[in-house]
């Protein structure tokens, strides 16, 4: 897939979730997360927004090492939010894009 920017949807603690995830992409968008520099949509920004809202409340944040106060379910429903998301993105996109969701998985 040369040529296609690969944006990887990745939640990072305080914000961040699109970023780059080629050479490709890297060369056109830098480093650090992309979001504010890609063609999406207020609503698909906002959605974004909301979700790492969401994902920050995951950690604990007094003492991080320690797990959060999420069960099993909410990290699974956190992950089919943001792959639901990851594809309106791809659609949102087009096909010079290639946009890959990471899982959090149960931390």
């Amino acid at each position: 897939m040369s040529g296609v920017y690969r944006i990887r949807l990745m939640f990072e603690w305080g914000g961040g979730t699109l970023w780059c995830g080629n050479e490709a992409a890297s060369k056109k968008f830098d480093v650090g997360p992309v979001e504010e520099l890609l063609p999406i949509s207020e609503l698909s920004r906002e959605k974004l927004n909301n979700l790492s809202q969401l994902h920050d409340t995951a950690l604990n944040w007094e003492y991080p090492p320690d797990p959060g106060p999420w069960s099993a379910d909410e990290y699974a429903s956190f992950d089919q939010m943001a792959l639901a998301l990851s594809v309106e993105l791809q659609a949102e996109l087009g096909s010079d894009f290639e946009v890959v969701y990471e899982p959090l998985g149960c931390l």
